[in-house]
């Protein structure tokens, strides 16, 4: 907490004959992230010499696996995989059956598709009775033409009046027959004109034909499936598995990229946990003896930067998954996660400071805690959202605000008259006091702000962290100057401002020149930016009183008024609902800003590498030495 883990550099020598035992020996503790290795002598090695057999392998069982979908029942054990090459290559073979019938049944299914609609068409013809095979006349030309019935109708009126034409009619379709002389296109008024099918036969037989072909083609496409179906059950399960494993294996044989090699060793360099060091030494000792070397490396401050693992108590991981979101802290800085589950719940405290709202916070962010999936931003940020209800609740208290009334309003309200348990802090009435006490809660923000900013510096330049230190000078004084010039107050206080004002500014162009100083209107800026605490509270507050004065529900005794009661709650437990929403909104917003922005900008750098140990999760696979 506060720093990241210790972490040590280690150095790992090994033969290169036992090389895959050692890479599977790290995967398998999960405990060492690993690093590009340099050493002199050493040249850059290349993956594994089993890499382009395991890769080759992965590859096919995964377009495998692919072809048959992701979503069937997942395996209940995890599966032994005593020799992933040997069964792959299996699998591959009786693969070869597989895409034959994934290619007969996408056959299949176009073959009835085609059938589908050759029947779609027939049967729009069913209706008139004749042999489309034997339409052909050296005198006649033929139309289909398609319409609603009464169009049809009048298309067979306008046929009978010409000379030398005969139609047939089919319900919806009209079947035309014109000397080749004459124009059909006074048809194309009536309907659309159809290109004659291609028809054998009526169209009732046809249609009878081509129900007996889809029978024939649904019972090739079933007998095909239940093969398919039956490869599946019999090899899914370990295609899982074995995928799983090949991918693990891969990457093992990959590994090997980042190490030094020589005609008959690798070099490789890591981080682990300085805590854990020493077990891990014991245990690579133990397993290979004299066939490997490990030392601890010293660190080069400049040329290393070890990665960063955080470690905070659970209920401040929310806050770490938020910092590590906007970016991975760098080793050799403060984390700030612990310092944010107390800054952002307060100041989303001082912004909201409504019990009643906080308490409608506080469900609402468990109700989305437990509906979300657990680790994503949504779930992380309703915890943020949950914990930070619980000091606005009390803020709500020192306030006396219970969804813009006060305690005493809410008795009255009940009918026991005016009772006054204590006088509450009310941010309308008190707007200058509230001011006062965001500017103070500034100043206090932004002075931690400076002081782990010179924790962070003083490590490597105890010249930035002297500038730190003279820009919290600066606010100090500034503070007792302003007080003391323009309200008279801390009088007494004036000239020991003046003068560590004075220091601190010369110490701040010492050490990071002349333009620091133009840059200390900016550190006023910041602190008015927590006026916006007092501005964005007070606005909630009007808004809620607002609706209480305006949409209060009155209840008559009578049939209007209790109509009129009913209307006036629902618009009334709308309208509070939208202004706690909005409340929630702009609380959390502002006080993140005011934590991300004015805060972080005084000392958070980030830009670190997160910890990543070489390691491997199974989930439907074990290797045969883990099951024995």
């Amino acid at each position: 907490m506060l720093k990241p883990v210790e972490m040590s550099k280690i150095r790992i020598v090994c033969m290169k004959a036992i090389a895959p035992s050692v890479i599977r020996f790290l995967h398998n503790i999960s405990a060492i992230h690993l690093k590009e290795a340099e050493l002199p002598n050493f040249s850059r090695a290349g993956p594994m010499p089993s890499f382009e057999e395991i890769s080759s392998r992965h590859l096919k069982i995964k377009s495998i696996l692919d072809s048959i979908g992701r979503a069937a029942r997942q395996p209940k054990r995890k599966i032994t995989v005593e020799n992933p090459i040997l069964e792959a290559d299996e699998i591959i073979s009786a693969s070869d059956g597989y895409f034959e019938l994934l290619r007969q049944k996408e056959a299949l299914a176009k073959e009835l598709e085609a059938c589908l609609a050759s029947q779609k068409a027939a049967s729009e013809l069913e209706g008139l009775d004749i042999d489309f095979s034997k339409l052909s006349s050296a005198h006649l030309q033929f139309f289909l033409l398609k319409s609603s019935e009464e169009k049809i109708k009048q298309a067979q009126e306008a046929l009978s009046r010409r000379k030398n034409a005969a139609f047939l009619p089919g319900g919806k379709v009209l079947l035309a027959a014109l000397p080749k002389q004459d124009d059909a296109k006074f048809l194309e008024k009536y309907g659309s004109i159809m290109p004659l099918p291609k028809l054998q036969r009526k169209p009732s037989e046809e249609l009878s034909f081509l129900k007996g072909e889809e029978e024939a083609i649904r019972e090739r496409l079933s007998s095909v499936e239940k093969k398919i179906n039956r490869f599946v059950e019999s090899f899914y399960h370990r295609l899982v598995a074995l995928e799983e494993d090949l991918a693990i294996q891969s990457e093992r044989s990959r590994i090997s990229t980042l190490f030094g090699a020589s005609a008959s060793l690798y070099y490789m360099e890591g981080w682990v946990e300085k805590s854990k060091w020493r077990s891990i030494q014991h245990m690579l000792k133990e397993k290979f003896g004299k066939k490997i070397h490990l030392s601890e490396a010293p660190v080069d401050e400049h040329a290393d930067l070890p990665p960063t693992k955080l470690s905070n108590p659970k209920p401040a991981s929310p806050f770490q998954f938020l910092v590590e979101f906007l970016s991975t802290t760098n080793y050799r800085e403060i984390d700030p996660s612990a310092i944010l589950f107390v800054t952002i719940p307060v100041l989303y405290a001082l912004i909201l400071g409504d019990a009643g709202y906080a308490l409608v916070s506080f469900f609402l962010a468990h109700f989305l805690v437990k509906k979300s999936k657990p680790g994503t931003l949504l779930n992380q940020i309703s915890k943020i959202w949950r914990i930070s209800a619980m000091p606005a609740f009390a803020a709500g208290l020192i306030f006396d605000e219970y969804f813009g009334f006060t305690h005493s309003h809410i008795f009255e309200l009940l009918g026991l008259g005016h009772i006054e348990l204590y006088h509450g802090l009310h941010r309308v009435s008190s707007i200058t006091t509230l001011m006062l006490i965001c500017i103070l809660v500034g100043m206090v923000h932004l002075a931690l702000g400076f002081v782990l900013g010179a924790i962070n510096e003083w490590g490597h330049s105890k010249k930035h962290a002297i500038a730190k230190l003279c820009w919290l000078g600066v606010e100090i004084s500034g503070f007792f100057l302003v007080a003391g010039g323009m309200f008279g107050a801390f009088a007494e206080f004036l000239a020991p401002a003046a003068g560590l004002f004075a220091l601190s500014v010369a110490a701040m162009v010492a050490t990071e020149g002349a333009i620091a100083a133009l840059e200390i209107p900016g550190l006023a800026s910041n602190i008015m930016s927590y006026i916006r605490i007092a501005a964005v509270g007070v606005g909630g507050v009007i808004l809620a009183e607002a609706i209480n004065e305006l949409l209060l529900p009155r209840l008559e005794l009578s049939p209007m008024g209790a109509l009129l009661f009913l209307i006036t709650s629902a618009l009334y437990l709308a309208a509070h609902l939208f202004s706690c929403l909005l409340a929630m909104f702009e609380s959390f917003v502002h006080g993140a800003r005011l934590n991300v922005v004015e805060f972080f900008g005084k000392f958070y750098k980030g830009n670190g590498i997160r910890f990543s140990p070489f390691s491997a999760q199974r989930v439907y696979s074990q290797e045969a030495s883990d099951s024995r």
